[in-house]
């Protein structure tokens, strides 16, 4: 078994992938699938393999985003990791997509929701609070159409994510919106908390683990 992660988050009409050694972010790609996840993603892990130069056998553990998001992308990232880590003999980390998100994000004074699209005009959010040195979990996830969630919303309050032009123009006045940098989700996070989750043995097994869906 190699020392190398694989990371994949196919949650959203975004993808991102990404490899880390024990030491080093080695590369990532992020792109608008577009629900073309399926075509896309296998082929890209394999050239951002080979543009490393790492082998099948330099793998050692896949992290997967297990949602929420849409049905079909958090299925067919779960499928394509699952489909590895049982090939290879390798464990898996599973990790929300809301945790990626909120790894991103700089320390704030405020209360912070991250935000996903989940298909058909809704989006789910989770709120986050920054507690000494990290970003925790600080309610319950709960999903909205975006015209529930634009009235909801109440400073002082940091957004972040899956955020529409229309949500920005509408909330930018009253609440602190994140950079554009910071909305995308990059699976570069998602490598770094599943390798510090692999590094801890808190691994899951593939063949039980399953997605989370909204």
């Amino acid at each position: 078994m190699g020392d190398v992660l694989l990371a994949l988050d196919t949650c959203t009409r975004r993808a991102s992938i990404a490899l880390r050694d024990q030491t080093t972010l080695r590369a990532e790609m992020t792109w608008e699938a577009q629900r073309h996840e399926t075509a896309t993603v296998a082929a890209r892990v394999r050239d951002l393999m080979q543009a490393c130069r790492i082998a099948p056998q330099d793998l050692g553990c896949v992290a997967v985003a297990i949602g929420p998001g849409s049905f079909t992308g958090v299925r067919c990232g779960l499928a394509i990791g699952k489909g590895i880590a049982v090939a290879r003999g390798l464990p898996m980390v599973s990790v929300t997509a809301f945790d990626v998100l909120a790894h991103a994000q700089p320390p704030q004074p405020m209360p912070m929701l991250a935000v996903l699209e989940i298909g058909r005009n809704r989006v789910a959010t989770c709120p986050y609070e920054w507690h000494g040195d990290a970003w925790g979990v600080a309610g319950e996830w709960h999903t909205w159409r975006w015209d529930e969630l634009i009235q909801d919303l109440a400073p002082p309050l940091y957004v972040c994510g899956d955020l529409s032009a229309e949500f920005i123009a509408a909330c930018a006045q009253r609440i602190t919106i994140a950079p554009a940098a910071y909305n995308m989700r990059r699976a570069g996070f998602l490598a770094e908390l599943g390798f510090a989750r692999w590094q801890h043995n808190e691994v899951d097994t593939p063949m039980t683990l399953t997605a989370v869906y909204l």
